[in-house]
């Protein structure tokens, strides 16, 4: 049945070809998720300026109630049929993540590749041991095709140069800082109410964030158990523990729910992030995305020798972070009560120096600009219908 549906789509997706391209841009977000991560704020860009768009989501009916008032979105079945029809005739394909199949890009179409977060962990060419070979070959053709591949960072800009199996790499990486990131250019001014209503706390209540890593073992995923209930008392009465974490764990754990909140089906990390004080991780690129938006970091590693046998290895030496690291609960617990205050423990200028971190916060704008200038071209040599 699979081999029928697969014959058929790519049948389609061949006739879809004699249809003329029409001025618009079709978005995906990790394989159908509804609106998020990087795609998302070049939507909010897109939509403002009425530039008309398709998102490929798993839940269609769940998109509408969500996002129902976006006056030029359309949204349609992921790897449908409806989908093979967007992706065929849009002009401009937005994507953070490899696309596992896709119909064969027209010449004259335009596709961003925005990736999904700085790379602290190896990936692409330099993880290929751990990559499945089909994965591989989805990857190369990806790498292929797309235009452009966004970089908010020398970081990641030179893991791209080398991992993403790019010809002419330097023409197509654009290091113009994340969309993602844009939200954190006025963190004050961001109005939280409906994070607040979501979260059920009031505005003078401050956030911590716990954000761990997903294991890629099951029973390492034991390790994100911690006694929450003492960590949110460290901090004091004025403070809500947030946690984000993969569905299947939060599910598991215990603690207190009157003093700390499940967040882990919440739209994008982002906005927690923008509403945090402070965010508590372990190996997630959502370490940079706080040092950005200049909250406190503060990482929790209690199985980091575990983790890089079992995952990946790094591009950068976890000691040489520029956040407070401990590899236990009692030590994270004696930093909180005694030095948590003291901000000389969270400066991360000299790393994003280091680094090259682009804080633009106009990264939406920027490639907004561009798919408008590629929209234009086109237009005026009579591309559209």
């Amino acid at each position: 049945m699979i081999a029928i549906n697969f014959v058929i789509k790519t049948l389609a997706s061949e006739i879809f070809r004699i249809l003329p391209l029409k001025k618009r841009i079709v978005f995906s977000n990790f394989h159908g998720k509804l609106p998020g991560d990087n795609p998302y704020y070049i939507w909010q860009w897109a939509e403002k300026r009425k530039i008309k768009s398709i998102w490929l989501v798993n839940n269609v009916k769940e998109a509408k109630q969500k996002y129902g008032a976006y006056h030029f979105t359309k949204f349609v079945k992921f790897r449908g049929i409806s989908c093979i029809l967007a992706l065929v005739t849009s002009s401009i394909w937005v994507d953070n993540v490899r696309k596992p199949w896709a119909p064969r890009k027209r010449n004259r179409q335009i596709y961003f590749q925005t990736w999904h977060g700085e790379p602290l962990k190896k990936i692409e060419h330099d993880a290929v041991k751990g990559l499945d070979k089909q994965y591989i070959k989805w990857a190369k053709e990806d790498s292929r095709v797309l235009d452009y591949v966004i970089s908010g960072s020398d970081l990641s800009e030179n893991v791209f140069l080398m991992s993403f199996w790019l010809d002419n790499p330097r023409q197509k990486i654009l290091k113009i800082g994340e969309p993602r990131w844009d939200i954190f250019k006025n963190v004050d001014s961001v109005n939280f109410d409906s994070i607040n209503q979501f979260l059920d706390i009031k505005d003078y209540h401050k956030v911590i964030l716990y954000m761990p890593t997903f294991r890629d073992l099951e029973n390492d995923n034991n390790v994100i158990q911690l006694d929450f209930n003492k960590l949110i008392a460290a901090f004091g009465s004025d403070y809500k523990l947030v946690l984000r974490l993969h569905p299947n764990i939060s599910n598991n754990l215990i603690y207190d729910k009157n003093k700390i909140v499940d967040a882990s089906h919440y739209g994008n990390p982002q906005d927690l992030i923008a509403r945090s004080e402070a965010v508590i991780t372990d190996y997630s690129s959502s370490m940079f995305d706080a040092m950005i938006a200049n909250k406190k970091v503060i990482l929790l590693a209690k199985d980091l020798n575990q983790y890089l046998s079992h995952n990946r290895e790094m591009y950068i030496n976890y000691s040489e972070l520029p956040f407070p690291k401990f590899y236990s609960e009692s030590g994270l617990l004696e930093f909180i009560m005694n030095h948590y205050q003291d901000n000389s423990y969270f400066n991360y200028q000299l790393f994003k120096k280091k680094y090259g971190f682009v804080e633009s916060f106009q990264a939406g704008e920027i490639l907004t600009k561009v798919i408008l200038a590629n929209v234009k071209k086109k237009e005026n040599r009579n591309e559209f219908n």
